[in-house]
């Protein structure tokens, strides 16, 4: 196993915060260019056929991607597509959808990224269900009052508040991975080292969405916060109470990156009715995934059962009453 040093993890428990270049190869980021490339390819093609946009000239994934989203006008006609999760929505039905393809699935079941992972965590790895892909174009490309984190900046928040508080005591780890390089231009992540040796701070519920909680800026310490500079490949790893969010891209390009979370297994996921995945396992390797398919049969099955009335969505509703406080205003 090739996981981290114990001057990495002392480093990363005294943080709450980690930088590991090099987890990704250029042939990993190389297919996941591929698998994302010929999704908006696929999709761009039918949303001309819709009227909806206009054929892409560019050349580049980052470039198509770009000429779409400044077309569309709803940028989740093409995003949606691209997320490695159904959205978290009262009303999801048979017609959402996802990437579930091998790529995305060979990502999260990377075996190197899965070493550093076992470093922190043990070797009785779940992959958990909070997952996202997130392509950022730049700024000026995106409507006025845009707030989603994941094609905007990210807002202030720890990743522990995203999920139903059956999971607060789950020893869940987040892995930043960037597939283009992160850095101040394009909108890297920023953190507040030290704020996972705190409690739960405060959260407001999203002013669109609900489900973009987050810390208001006044409590942040500003002498604490520090950039998030990482090269393509590299990946961040983040206590799941470190305070952190991310700029706006103001670049030419866009800034990609992957957010997965893994937890031992057992725990719960705090969000029960999306599916995870026993990912790697000494104990019980009969039933370790490793199969794409199966993998994203996890995800259309959930969709189904939530669709059909089989399976209540749950959405967190742990933070709503914070709306009537007047820092939430």
């Amino acid at each position: 196993m090739a996981g981290l040093t114990t001057e990495e993890l002392d480093r990363f428990h005294e943080d709450g915060y980690l930088i590991v270049e090099d987890v990704l190869t250029d042939e990993d980021l190389d297919a996941i260019e591929a698998e994302y490339r010929k999704i908006v390819d696929r999709v761009s093609a039918d949303l001309a056929l819709e009227g909806k946009l206009q054929p892409l000239t560019g050349t580049t994934f980052s470039e198509c991607y770009i000429e779409a989203m400044q077309q569309l006008d709803d940028m989740y006609d093409l995003y949606q597509h691209l997320d490695i999760s159904l959205p978290l929505l009262e009303d999801l039905d048979h017609s959402h959808t996802m990437n579930a393809g091998p790529e995305a699935f060979r990502l999260l079941t990377n075996p190197r990224l899965l070493d550093i992972v076992e470093s922190v965590i043990g070797p009785e790895i779940y992959s958990n269900p909070v997952q996202h892909t997130r392509i950022k174009p730049p700024v000026r490309h995106l409507p006025e009052a845009a707030l989603d984190a994941n094609i905007a900046a990210t807002l202030w928040h720890q990743d522990s508040a995203v999920i139903d508080t059956e999971a607060d005591e789950t020893d869940m780890l987040t892995i930043w991975l960037a597939v283009t390089d992160a850095t101040l231009e394009n909108g890297c992540l920023i953190v507040e080292r030290g704020s996972h040796r705190e409690e739960m701070t405060l959260h407001c519920p999203g002013k669109v969405f609900p489900a973009e909680i987050y810390i208001p800026e006044s409590i942040i310490d500003d002498g604490r916060v520090i950039p998030m500079e990482v090269p393509a490949g590299g990946a961040i790893l983040l206590h799941k109470l470190t305070e952190h969010g991310s700029l706006d891209n103001h670049s030419d390009d866009i800034r990609w990156s992957f957010d997965l979370r893994y937890q031992p297994i057992g725990q719960p996921t705090g969000r029960s009715v999306f599916p995870g995945f026993i990912a790697r396992s000494q104990t019980r390797r009969e039933q370790v995934v490793t199969d794409p398919e199966e993998w994203a049969n996890l995800w259309w099955d959930a969709r189904d059962r939530i669709a059909d009335g089989l399976t209540p969505m749950r959405l967190n509703a742990r933070w709503e009453a914070n709306a009537r406080q007047p820092i939430c205003a």
